[in-house]
């Protein structure tokens, strides 16, 4: 009555994480890329938190 599928949800999971790591790590057009945009805002951040300790009481 039911039949055992093996396979096809391997495949359909490595095409969504193709999909995935696209929309994450590439960019498109030049344009930078979401870890390149995260990162360069933890940096930011850091900097300023750095900057702001640094400052006599």
């Amino acid at each position: 009555m039911f039949h055992k599928q093996s396979g096809q949800s391997m495949s359909e999971y490595l095409v969504a994480l193709l999909v995935v790591m696209m929309m994450v790590g590439i960019s498109f057009t030049g344009e930078t890329s979401v870890i390149e945009k995260f990162l360069a805002a933890v940096q930011t951040a850091f900097n300023k938190l750095s900057s702001f300790l640094s400052l006599p009481l």
